[in-house]
């Protein structure tokens, strides 16, 4: 990635702190567990997906005034 957004260590460590979270919590059945940790996921891609567009359009700025 153009800025390194996503290989922050503290992303990572939010990351695994949020999961361990989860797991811990206690569901009512497995099933909500894992819509929970889905779900989890899911925000997380989106982050990360956005995170790449705004480093690729920031990228294509950089590269049309130079």
């Amino acid at each position: 990635m153009a800025t390194g957004t996503s290989n922050s260590p503290q992303q990572a460590v939010d990351t695994y702190a949020r999961l361990a979270h989860l797991l811990r919590t206690p569901a009512s059945d497995s099933v909500a567990l894992l819509d929970r940790v889905y779900e989890e996921l899911l925000v997380r891609e989106s982050r990360a997906y956005a995170a790449g567009w705004s480093d690729a359009l920031s990228e294509a700025r950089r590269a049309a005034f130079r």
